[in-house]
């Protein structure tokens, strides 16, 4: 069994590639809508439910005095609203998005003044699967998701594993929660878009 300072080392490290892995997680995605203007399977409430999922876990981490993770929602707020951006030129249409991004901003702040820090925490785990849900109800609905990165989906897939340890050390429900719900999103999109890519007929669903 490691030893204590063993296991901490390894969650140093774990948080440092957790970090990059976070921060460049969105960049392939954000790279294929902006070079070829393909948002066939990618959800438009996905980045919207990201960007303040992602200022929550800011906060929330600030005010668990864990310093060496709060630059990676910090960053990750911020290309959630590239992707917002990216998604727009598209030509799809943003508005249902935004709205629903303030009814979760909504959800948050209230979970934050009625309830603990803890409650939040888990609250933002839990959370995750709920910026994954249109993803993956998206890309399930769309004949071919041809504008999903995969690149995206197997960084996701790293980040929450490396978020878990993280986690899983720091005793912290709320990143151990993210962890669960990130490995089973990121697989089902893996899933769909390799089980999907050979077909020959062009995607027509998009929500």
């Amino acid at each position: 069994m490691f030893s204590y300072s063993v296991n901490q080392t390894l969650a140093n490290i774990a948080i440092v590639l957790a970090t990059i892995s976070t921060v460049s997680f969105l960049l392939p995605q954000i790279v294929k809508l902006v070079t070829t203007r393909d948002s066939h399977g990618v959800s438009t409430t996905w980045p919207a439910l990201g960007f303040v999922i992602n200022v929550g876990w800011f906060v929330y981490l600030i005010a668990q005095e864990l310093w060496a993770s709060i630059f990676a929602p910090f960053f990750t707020f911020l290309a959630y609203a590239v992707t917002m951006w990216a998604v727009g030129r598209t030509g799809r249409d943003l508005s249902t998005s935004y709205l629903r991004g303030a009814a979760a901003a909504a959800l948050l702040t209230a979970t934050a003044l009625l309830g603990s820090w803890e409650t939040l925490g888990v609250v933002l785990g839990i959370s995750y699967g709920i910026v994954l849900a249109p993803s993956i109800w998206t890309a399930f609905r769309t004949s071919i998701p041809s504008g999903i990165s995969p690149l995206t989906w197997w960084i996701g897939l790293a980040e929450a594993v490396l978020w878990g340890y993280y986690g899983w050390f720091h005793s912290d429900r709320g990143i151990i929660a993210f962890t669960v719900i990130g490995v089973i999103g990121t697989v089902l999109m893996l899933i769909r878009f390799y089980t999907t890519r050979s077909r020959a007929t062009p995607a027509t669903v998009m929500s």
